[in-house]
C-alpha cells in the first residue's frame, strides 16, 4: 500500500471520530472540514481530479459553509467566540489541517508528475467538458431533482431560522 493512502485514510478516520466526539458544534464542523479535505486528497491520489474539485468546491466550500452559518445563527448572544477559540481542540485541529494541507500539496505534486510521465492517458480522462456534456444530456432529470431538493432544503432552513414569517 502507498504511504499517501495510509496518511490520508487515517486522517479522515481520525477527523471523522473527532467530528462525532466533539462537544461543541463549531469544532465538529472543523473536523468535518478535515474529513472533506482528506477525502479530496485521496481522490487526487487516485487520479480523479474532477471528483477532488467537486469534493472541495461542493462539500468543503458550499455545504460546510452552510453548516457553519447555521451554527453561527443558532449561537446565543451570551456565548463568546474567545472562550470557544481558547479550546485546545482547535489547536489540535489546526495542526491536523496543516498536515492535511502539506499532504495535499505532496499528493498533488506526485499526481501531476505521474500524469505527466504517462505516455497517453485514456481519451477524455478527467475532462470536465465531457462530464458536463454527459451530465446535462443523459442525467438531466437527476440534475433537476437535486436542484429542487436543494431549493426545498433552503426554504426549510430559512423557515426554521426565522422567528416570524
Amino acid at each position: 500500500m502507498d504511504l499517501y493512502f495510509w496518511v490520508f485514510a487515517s486522517m479522515s478516520v481520525l477527523a471523522g471520530l473527532f467530528t462525532v466526539a466533539a462537544k461543541d458544534a463549531l469544532p465538529s464542523a472543523m473536523g468535518l472540514l478535515t474529513v472533506f479535505i482528506a477525502l479530496a486528497s485521496l481522490y487526487l491520489h487516485l487520479h480523479a481530479p474532477l471528483i477532488a474539485i467537486f469534493q472541495v468546491a461542493i462539500y468543503a466550500g458550499a455545504i460546510l459553509i452552510l453548516v457553519v452559518f447555521v451554527i453561527m445563527l443558532l449561537m446565543t448572544p451570551g456565548e463568546r467566540m474567545g472562550v470557544i477559540q481558547a479550546n485546545a481542540s482547535y489547536r489540535g485541529l489546526g495542526v491536523l489541517l496543516g498536515l492535511c494541507l502539506i499532504g495535499l500539496i505532496a499528493v498533488g505534486t506526485k499526481g501531476v508528475s505521474d500524469i505527466v510521465s504517462m505516455k497517453a492517458p485514456p481519451e477524455g480522462f478527467g475532462n470536465p467538458s465531457i462530464f458536463g456534456d454527459l451530465f446535462f444530456s443523459n442525467f438531466l432529470l437527476h440534475f433537476e431533482v437535486v436542484s429542487v431538493l436543494l431549493l426545498v432544503a433552503l426554504i426549510g432552513g430559512i423557515y426554521l431560522c426565522k422567528k416570524r414569517l
